[in-house]
């Protein structure tokens, strides 16, 4: 009766590294000495929609009554709600990346760079397993389809999943090919050169364990995907701050 255990998940949910979950719960007690639990389970999905799954009990019985309820993504924000954010989250995280550089954050993979920058922060909302980071403001696949809903910002998080780049470099245009995102591979936008498609990055864990700047032309992706997000607060999925 996973409802009873204190921290403990629905079977369906147990061991998931793709999903952001808390917890709450209350107890009330009635004159005649009835007393019911009410155990709330949030669990956040990658693509930002949940569920709310609540368990009321009697603890001395077995009975339990259990509720779920399914909400879908929150709206897309306006561009200035995304603005608001950078100017809230993502100039922070680019200045404390920045005093970061040439050392080594956690365990020195790519996620924890992120994970320490982000975790301070006022009401933020923590990303939902490896791969969604807030509100997403471009996505590139394989530049056969673009989307872009803000300019990209520093500060921002960027993702590479199984990303190939091939094309010249360099002032003798050689030719280059690089492939990042097996397994995905994630930074923080330095800067961004909209002329050029460039975005220059804050990454640890890909070629060495220290945080060292790389840049990326995007226009240069020839398959997989690239997604650069907003850090948002805790409010854009409802939950509370």
């Amino acid at each position: 009766m996973w409802w009873t255990e204190r921290g403990k998940l629905p079977p369906v949910f147990q061991g998931r590294a793709d999903i952001l979950h808390e917890m709450e719960e209350s107890r009330s007690s009635k004159r005649g000495g009835k007393t019911t639990v009410v155990k709330d389970v949030y669990i956040l999905f990658q693509d930002y929609s949940q569920t709310v799954i609540t368990a009321s009990y009697d603890p001395s019985h077995e009975e339990v009554d259990l509720e779920q309820r399914h909400e879908p993504p929150p709206p897309r924000l306006r561009q200035d709600q995304l603005e608001e954010f950078q100017a809230q989250y993502g100039r922070r995280i680019a200045e404390e990346a920045k005093l970061r550089q040439n050392t080594t954050v956690g365990d020195g993979d790519p996620h924890s760079l992120v994970i320490e920058l982000i975790k301070p922060l006022s009401g933020v909302l923590m990303p939902v397993g490896s791969r969604a980071y807030g509100a997403m403001v471009y996505l590139n696949l394989a530049n056969a389809s673009i989307q872009q809903h803000d300019e990209i910002k520093p500060g921002d998080i960027i993702t590479f999943r199984k990303a190939r780049f091939q094309g010249h470099r360099g002032t003798m245009h050689q030719k280059y090919s690089l492939e990042i995102g097996k397994p995905d591979h994630v930074g923080i936008v330095l800067d961004w050169d909209g002329t050029k498609k460039k975005v220059r990055v804050w990454e640890q864990g890909r070629d060495g364990k220290k945080v060292k700047s790389e840049s990326f032309k995007l226009g240069d992706l020839r398959s997989g995907e690239v997604k650069v997000w907003r850090i948002v607060n805790r409010g854009w999925v409802g939950w509370d701050s």
